[in-house]
């Protein structure tokens, strides 16, 4: 794929293991940073004989077929993940989303450039520049010799990067992005390959999914959706989670309705100016995080009154907390909410798996009017107005969220 120079990707580095995060006078441990720890530990590992086919469907509606020789040329991505530390299974995900894009796991050789690299064992012959194997990586731009990116353990090494990479962080490999997990993961897959099509990975996270079912043996039930369960912890550093919502909103994909509530709320959190009145509880920016994570983009309309001189219903609401504890969503993953259509119905069941009890979503007769007033296990429900989706954590006093 024809590369091209961009911009470093501007996100902090994301902080693993356990750790506290002070929240205006309170302070909380957030377990969902020892989970973040599980979930960068290498243990994935090939469950029994590769598969000599499978089939799945990527995000564009393209049906992908990939044949015994691609499956193992997955199998060593997944087993070169399981070997280096700090990829868990969402590293590896990247990487077969990334292959699939660049080579359709295939190790391509480009006899035009490269005459010598059909001597090496290959799936086929590539035409892309100088670019060869399973990511088509580039001998110009430092991956390796010819004989090393004809190596598809090599370059599933160089991929993932990292202090025990072989190429020591130059090129970067997935490791050496800072802030990589926050992503989402096709964004984190155009980080290491820096191409001129960014969005085309993203495509193949279903496909990528299904293969990790399949040769982990982490495969759902009969007749369920070949998916795997992804870590989806993030930090509960106040300042590294806005930051992860500045860059988001630099690529547009996360928006705040008011945008003096992203320069005085987001953004000042991100550069430490917040104010005191213009605080957001962690956990809510955990939240916008996750919710981000999961549904690839973001919009809120709503989140702390008092920063921006708005009484509505003050003190009583929780958009009058400070810390604030509430966010109004108004859109996750390109649709529009209006608290009962099918993309809010998914954002409660999401959020429903991670939110501590004595949360609460509003909007409930919406749903109700709808024909789906739902039953949640963690969040209480109120009436509120059908043009968003609010979401607060009124009555968790400093219980974490639990990715």
């Amino acid at each position: 794929m024809v590369k091209i120079i961009l911009g470093a990707v501007a996100a902090l580095t994301l902080l693993f293991g356990p750790a506290a995060a002070m929240i205006g006078v309170g302070l909380f441990v957030n377990p969902a940073l020892v989970e973040a720890e599980l979930c960068s530990t290498s243990h994935l590992s090939i469950a029994g004989a590769v598969a000599n086919s499978l089939t799945a469907t990527a995000t564009n509606g393209t049906t992908v077929t990939l044949d015994h020789t691609q499956l193992d040329r997955a199998a060593t991505i997944i087993t070169v993940g399981g070997q280096t530390s700090g990829v868990g299974t969402n590293g590896v995900l990247v990487a077969l989303m990334a292959a699939l894009t660049e080579s359709r796991l295939r190790i391509l050789a480009n006899p035009t450039v490269y005459p010598a690299s059909t001597d090496y064992p290959n799936d086929g012959d590539g035409s892309d520049h100088d670019s060869l194997g399973l990511f088509q990586m580039q001998p110009t731009a430092g991956w390796g010799s010819v004989a090393q990116l004809m190596d598809p353990t090599y370059q599933a090494a160089a991929f993932y990067g990292g202090p025990d990479g072989p190429n020591h962080g130059s090129p970067r490999g997935l490791l050496d992005i800072p802030g990589w997990q926050s992503l989402p993961p096709g964004s984190a897959a155009q980080a290491v390959e820096v191409s001129a099509y960014p969005d085309r990975y993203a495509d193949f996270e279903p496909v990528a999914r299904s293969i990790l079912a399949t040769l982990t043996g982490s495969a759902p039930p009969a007749g369920a959706p070949a998916a795997v369960a992804l870590c989806s912890s993030v930090s509960g550093n106040p300042q590294q989670l806005a930051q992860t919502l500045v860059d988001a909103h630099r690529q547009g994909i996360f928006t705040a309705l008011v945008p003096a509530m992203y320069t005085q709320e987001i953004e000042a959190t991100a550069n430490g100016t917040v104010t005191s009145k213009c605080q957001i509880d962690a956990r809510i920016l955990q939240t916008i995080v996750l919710v981000l994570n999961k549904f690839g983009s973001v919009g809120v309309s709503d989140l702390g009154r008092p920063c921006l001189g708005d009484t509505l219903h003050c003190p009583s609401s929780p958009h009058c907390h400070i810390p604030d504890q509430a966010v109004d969503f108004t859109s996750v993953g390109g649709h529009a909410l209006d608290g009962s259509d099918p993309p809010d119905i998914a954002l409660l069941r999401y959020l429903d798996t991670i939110l501590p009890e004595g949360s609460w979503a509003g909007q409930s007769e919406c749903r109700t009017a709808s024909g789906d007033p739902m039953t949640l296990t963690h969040i209480g429900q109120f009436p509120d107005t059908c043009t968003h989706q609010h979401i607060d954590i009124r009555g968790a006093g400093t219980a974490p969220l639990t990715p």
